[in-house]
């Protein structure tokens, strides 16, 4: 294995790593958006609580996966971050508005129109970031991003702005959604009403992860067809 394989399979792992951690966080913030019904503060409570002690760190295999980019592939690294600096300069905005928001919420007084606006930012922000981060993924997997004579010929909007990245984009939305229910499922024992709330959604959610699986695959025939062909080769 070469030295380029061994980096690649560090930001592998920590891209893994991350849609682990950091994905459910996103996910987390989602349902607190979505939390209705009598339960609708206990789920958030919950919410908050399991993501409290950890969200910062998460963003630790982001991080990593950015620096190892950047030193072991720098000519990659500018060319996908010139590229993608829209949606990429969007996510930043979004992870910085997420965290802003789910602190400032945490200690503003609980019933005021501060702590709603607070709230809706919060759940806002994990909504739109993962979609940004699977459109990112999308384009990159399309192979429109093109290089000529060492200067980024395919433009600002090439692979991103396609159906199939906006497929990936739903992807991941659905499946942090998925993993977030799934933990908090797990986190909320000893309270039966609140683990059949959570248990109800990561069951949802799985469910309609298969059809947005199935409409990335099929627009993978066209929207990144070197992928799509490697998949249906036997």
């Amino acid at each position: 294995m070469t030295v380029e394989h061994r980096l690649g399979a560090v930001i592998l792992a920590a891209l893994v790593i991350y849609a682990l951690s950091g994905g459910a966080d996103y996910g987390g913030g989602m349902w607190d958006l979505l939390a209705r019904g009598p339960r609708a503060s206990r789920q958030r409570a919950a919410i908050e609580h399991a993501i409290g002690p950890i969200w910062e760190a998460n963003h630790v295999w982001l991080i990593l996966v950015i620096v190892v980019l950047f030193t072991g592939f720098p000519r990659a690294f500018a060319t996908v971050m010139t590229a993608l600096h829209i949606p990429m300069t969007a996510i930043l905005l979004g992870i910085v508005l997420r965290g802003s928001a789910f602190v400032f919420r945490k200690y503003d007084a609980q019933d005021d129109a501060v702590h709603r606006r607070w709230s809706a930012l919060f759940g806002a922000a994990s909504f739109f970031t993962p979609l940004l981060l699977g459109l990112c993924l999308g384009a990159l997997a399309s192979g429109e991003i093109r290089v000529t004579d060492g200067r980024l010929s395919s433009g600002f909007f090439a692979g991103w702005t396609r159906p199939f990245a906006v497929a990936c984009g739903l992807f991941a939305q659905g499946l942090f959604a998925f993993l977030a229910a799934t933990y908090l499922t797990v986190d909320t024992e000893g309270e039966p009403a609140l683990q059949a709330d959570f248990r109800t959604r990561g069951l949802t959610s799985g469910l309609l992860l298969a059809p947005a699986a199935a409409l990335a695959f099929i627009l993978a025939r066209d929207g990144a067809p070197h992928i799509f062909a490697r998949l249906v080769s036997w």
